[in-house]
């Protein structure tokens, strides 16, 4: 064994090759080794401070050091609260899997999992209780009620991108350091530069000297997705956050020579990487004798398990040393002003979001809301809303608003529990989404001078926009272009249509013929231009990319490479009828459909120009459909989806009707409907309480004995 302590790092020594588990493509257990070094590495005075905290924290380990037990009989507890960062999507993880994970951190540290006194000798002996407790904090630092778990709808931070994080704005929901462990549960984690392989980061912290104390820093960020699955890395980072290093030393490559993490009972060692090899085959490294700590939890093998005294000794000693920054965290006044004893049964704090991410939308449209209201259990919703909005379901926790009216409206969400009550509040912009292009054909090149009526040219960023060329066309003398050959590097212009009604006037996508004629060059062959086509189904809340083609493509099928001035000739301009691509599909339910066209110059900036013309819309004369179904406009939206979808269809006449879902096997997944309905629009929901799995269904309908049918999937 080394001397306790002896080798105890005063800097981390890096080292920049991550070949050895970017192989493995799978997992990239740790950024701690990283994030500590780049922050040292920016600024000099941290480093020395770093340096002058370590060797403290190296002297008053040394004084306390028993090799043969815990340094005192201390309890410590560590008041610690998640911070889940989220967009209402499965990144917004439960309490559930949270406090299970805690409980997982809990026992490794008791020395209680499942596979404690399965460690190999003779670390097993070593394996003790550290008395160190993590518990869920129940007072915030203003004194209000908390059950340990805050959530914050922050769609930008929830993919946490570790180069950005190192700005002290991006930990801007810390809790005072001093008084709480900090753990930010994210969606992902974004490395600064890229990890090779495709691999991804379960966590990371910081060791502790490398912020000054109570730096907001100072905290654990953890990708949620590994709670469930992973705990134990929770542990691993934990471990960090109490100064432990990887057993290998100050390093984050595992396995590729032998290390020193400066703890006298665990030995030096190149650690592994993803394996568990047996701790009876001797250590690797040489002059060490005995054996190696395979499954140390500060390594990165497949079976971790254990902790020794020695690492128990060190994290013990930090959460009292006071370069550390940890001593007042488990101190009894704290303890108190947590209230780690409360209850954490709290009232509601209100939260909600748009299911569809936008808060634009068009007039006589609506918007699903749903409720993320946290720190206390729901037991009464209401919803009120402001400009004549129409809340479907205003007592329930997910509700249909409909927007008749164009301006602003205000929806507001309140909830309330028997320990009290909250209200949230977000702006809805309503748009006119009244129809601009009337009929079912529509026909335009071009000609007339400037820009066509009810389009709009949008220019965000730069001088050069879409404008007319009254020098080109493939019908006719006009067409409309950016002139590419002094577009600034990567600015994006669009050149946007008037509102379509689909629903009412183009009936299927297969239907209808939607196309347009472009025509490009490309000033030469590293230039990396890129045109779109995209649309929004709530007037420019948001947009989808229906069809996108780079410089290469655009090139082969046009003008090819052309470094002069470039005018298309008639065999340049390339036809494209978007009703063929997939997405297109999508729109076929909605009203009020807007289409643009997006052109991004390239990143050299001052390439060639690109052309449009002839964008016609018509019917699709030469191909068979089903009349039936086109003449009652009979759709399924939204599909696919995670939750209610809803049949819609126009009668004529009074008729009677039949719905039944079925599955891939035609076996019936929920109670067939017989109705007798009367003439006009008719709406039926499908799924509304969210019966049906993942999968595909059909939902068939008969109207009057003629039968149609529609696919449906659930994610």
């Amino acid at each position: 064994m080394k001397k306790q302590l002896s080798n105890l790092t005063l800097g981390l020594a890096m080292l920049t090759s991550l070949a050895g588990f970017s192989q493995a493509g799978l997992k990239y257990p740790c950024y701690t080794d990283e994030a500590t070094e780049q922050h040292l590495r920016e600024d000099p005075e941290a480093r020395k401070n770093y340096d002058a905290a370590r060797v403290k924290l190296r002297e008053d380990m040394q004084k306390s050091a028993n090799v043969s037990g815990k340094t005192a009989a201390t309890v410590y507890s560590v008041p610690i609260v998640f911070h889940v960062l989220h967009n209402g999507g499965p990144e917004n993880i439960s309490d559930a899997v949270i406090i299970s994970a805690l409980d997982w951190v809990n026992k490794d540290y008791a020395r209680q999992n499942f596979d404690a006194n399965t460690v190999a000798a003779p670390y097993s002996s070593l394996y003790i209780n550290s008395d160190i407790k993590f518990i869920l904090a129940k007072k915030d630092p203003s004194g209000n009620c908390t059950p340990g778990i805050v959530r914050h709808v922050d769609q930008p931070k929830m993919n946490w991108n570790q180069g950005l994080a190192q700005q002290t704005a991006y930990w801007s929901y810390t809790w005072d350091p001093t008084k709480y462990l900090n753990v930010y549960i994210v969606a992902s984690i974004v490395p600064q530069g890229t990890v090779a392989g495709g691999g991804t980061i379960v966590g990371y912290t910081y060791i502790p000297g490398t912020w000054p104390t109570g730096n907001a820093h100072d905290a654990i960020v953890f990708a949620g997705g590994f709670l469930s699955t992973d705990a134990r890395s929770l542990s691993h980072e934990i471990g960090h956050w109490l100064s432990l290093l990887h057993i290998w030393g100050s390093s984050n490559a595992p396995a590729v020579a032998c290390g020193d993490d400066g703890i006298g009972d665990t030995p030096v060692t190149k650690g592994a990487l993803f394996t568990c090899p047996s701790s009876l085959a001797g250590n690797p490294c040489a002059g060490t004798g005995g054996f190696d700590n395979v499954e140390n939890i500060m390594n990165y093998c497949n079976c971790p398990k254990n902790f020794t005294t020695g690492q128990t000794n060190a994290m013990r000693t930090t959460l009292a040393s006071g370069p550390s920054g940890r001593p007042n965290i488990s101190s009894a006044i704290n303890l108190v002003a947590t209230d780690i004893n409360g209850t954490g049964i709290c009232a509601p704090i209100a939260e909600f979001l748009s299911t569809s991410g936008s808060y634009t939308v068009c007039s006589g449209a609506s918007l699903t809301m749903k409720d993320f209201s946290y720190n206390g259990t729901v037991t009464a919703w209401s919803w009120t809303g402001t400009n004549g909005a129409n809340i479907s379901s205003p007592s329930l926790s997910i509700t249909a608003v409909a927007f008749p009216s164009v301006g602003v409206s205000v929806i507001t969400l309140s909830v309330t529990n028997a320990q009290g009550s909250s209200t949230k509040s977000r702006t809805v912009t309503v748009l006119d989404g009244t129809q601009g292009i009337p009929g079912n054909v529509y026909y335009e090149s071009f000609e007339a001078v400037g820009t066509p009526s009810n389009w709009v040219v949008v220019n965000p960023n730069g001088p050069v926009q879409w404008d007319q060329a009254p020098f080109a066309g493939s019908n006719g003398s006009s067409s409309f272009y950016i002139e590419g050959l002094i577009d600034p590097a990567n600015q994006i212009d669009y050149l946007q249509m008037p509102v379509i009604d689909v629903f009412d006037n183009f009936g299927a996508p297969e239907d209808t013929n939607f196309t347009f004629k472009l025509a490009y060059a490309r000033y030469n062959a590293t230039n990396n231009d890129k045109f779109e086509v995209q649309a929004s189904i709530n007037c420019g809340g948001t947009w989808q990319t229906i069809l996108a083609f780079n410089a290469a493509q655009m090139a082969a099928f046009s003008g090819g490479i052309n470094s002069n001035a470039y005018i298309p000739v008639a065999s340049d301009w390339h036809k494209v009828n978007i009703a063929n691509y997939p997405q297109w599909s999508n729109y076929q339910a909605y009203k009020s459909v807007t289409v643009r066209f997006m052109f991004q110059e390239g990143s050299a900036g001052n390439g060639n120009r690109i052309y449009l013309d002839e964008i016609n819309i018509y019917p699709n004369l030469a191909v068979g459909v089903n009349e039936l179904s086109k003449s009652i406009h009979f759709s399924l939206y939204p599909n696919p989806t995670n939750a209610e979808s809803v049949i819609k269809f126009n009668l004529n006449d009074a008729s009677n009707v039949k719905v039944n879902v079925t599955d891939v096997l035609g076996k019936d997944v929920l109670p067939a409907m017989d109705n007798n309905y009367s003439s006009g629009e008719q709406t039926i929901s499908i799924n509304k309480n969210g019966a049906l799995g993942k999968g595909i269904y059909f939902i068939n309908l008969s109207l009057n004995g003629a039968k149609m049918c529609k696919k449906l999937i659930i994610q």
